[in-house]
């Protein structure tokens, strides 16, 4: 599919869409309690709002068949959540997907489960893996920097299990944000983790075995700050935009494209609306290049960088390791996608390096299938002086498939091709 947008300053009020990260986990210990016995009749089902919940969906309904197949479409959450889980509740388990999914890591967290009783095989090239042999209690050791999600798996998994375990960290913890999201959705079921810190952060987790988790009355799944970021950033981009519905006790590490908008010089005003819930809107205004680190919210460089772009002199973003195992090579895409559109971004092994510019030419970009890449060239339409064509624009269904109908009831002008 091919989506054309014309330049345009986006202004209006939107509803921030749930979040992603958030439903994901509430799925998963819904489903737990409900095999363990515990569900709650009176608990709302959480919708199917974009492929990745809905694949998420579909193996956790498939886990309570003999041998499940699942099926994790292309969402790498599904299947690094679900490896541990699935093999903490039966002896076989055979998981499939596409796109570039069955390219993308799953070490140490395999490893680590084959040290403790799984097995790993590949029969055919219609599958990811099947793994056979029940997950075993034990002490694992991860490193902090490679994927949060192993440790959110394993959090998860270890707490069905008929003895004690724990995590230990090699490394200090990168994205420690979602896993602090995964420990307060398992306090909310009634799952009993204890952490240890120092200075630079978790260090430990010990997980009792035998617990059971307990479904509560109506969990909510919060507004999700990844996917208002864009629509924050299109405020900032000389448009007027609210976005209603956000959490700011919220444990998702993305909430901080409200401080890197502040620092950059985005005008920023903030309603509450009930309890912990806010309105924010943001207002074009001169903006500022910054250094930041994003180690611990990756996925917010994608519409930062559009920001960024904006602004009256050069910025560095630093921690930007794990880009490179993204959806796609996210150091590579976003330099592509803005360097094609008449900006510069350089890179090294760390660091990317963007040049303020107050103006983008257009053109045409190539989302490499990557929702965040298709949603944040959209974005940098509003700086462009003529028509962005985004090519595979499909990609915003993974995370956003509303994406473009809610860009046009903003104020953008949007053809989509098939």
């Amino acid at each position: 599919m091919k989506t054309v947008i014309t330049p345009a300053k986006l202004k209006g009020e939107i509803n921030a869409m749930p979040s992603k990260s958030h439903a994901h986990r509430l799925l998963i210990a819904q489903a737990l309690a409900r095999l363990q016995g515990n569900g709650n009749s009176n608990t709302c089902e959480i919708p199917s709002f974009s492929d990745d919940i809905a694949a998420t969906k579909g193996c956790l309904d498939e886990l309570t068949r003999e041998c499940p197949l699942l099926d994790c479409g292309e969402s790498g959450s599904t299947l690094r959540f679900l490896l541990p889980v699935a093999m903490a509740v039966t002896d076989e388990a055979t998981f499939t997907g596409r796109g570039k999914l069955p390219s993308r890591p799953v070490s140490p967290l395999k490893e680590e489960m084959i040290q403790k009783g799984c097995c790993f095989s590949k029969d055919s090239d219609d599958i990811i893996f099947k793994v056979t042999g029940r997950l075993q209690p034990g002490d694992f050791t991860l490193p902090g920097n490679v994927s949060s999600q192993y440790i959110t798996g394993l959090l998860f998994a270890l707490p069905l299990l008929n003895e004690n375990s724990t995590i230990r960290l090699t490394t200090p913890l990168e994205s420690a944000g979602y896993v602090n999201m995964t420990l307060d959705v398992l306090e909310a079921f009634g799952i009993n983790v204890e952490v240890c810190s120092d200075a630079s952060g978790p260090v430990s987790f010990s997980i009792p075995g035998n617990q059971q988790y307990a479904e509560p009355d109506s969990p909510v799944v919060e507004g999700d700050w990844s996917n208002s970021a864009f629509w924050l950033v299109c405020g900032a981009l000389g448009g007027d935009i609210t976005c209603k519905g956000l959490n700011l006790r919220s444990a998702q590490p993305d909430k901080a494209i409200l401080r890197l908008l502040d620092k950059a010089g985005a005008l920023i005003e903030i309603t509450e609306l009930y309890g912990s819930l806010v309105s924010i809107r943001v207002k074009g205004s001169l903006l500022h290049g910054i250094d930041c680190n994003v180690s611990q919210m990756p996925d917010i460089v994608p519409p930062l960088s559009v920001l960024l772009t904006a602004a009256d002199s050069q910025s560095s973003v630093s921690g930007i390791e794990r880009l490179r195992i993204k959806e796609s090579d996210r150091v590579a895409s976003v330099s592509q996608m803005i360097n094609s559109l008449g900006g510069q971004i350089t890179s090294n092994e760390s660091t990317m390096t963007i040049r303020g510019n107050s103006k983008l030419e257009g053109g045409t970009v190539n989302s490499f299938n990557d929702h965040r890449i298709a949603m944040a060239a959209a974005v940098a339409s509003c700086l462009c002086d003529n028509t962005v064509t985004i090519d595979r624009s499909e990609a915003v269904n993974k995370s956003y498939p509303e994406f473009f109908r809610d860009f046009a009831s903003l104020g953008g002008i949007c053809d989509t091709e098939e």
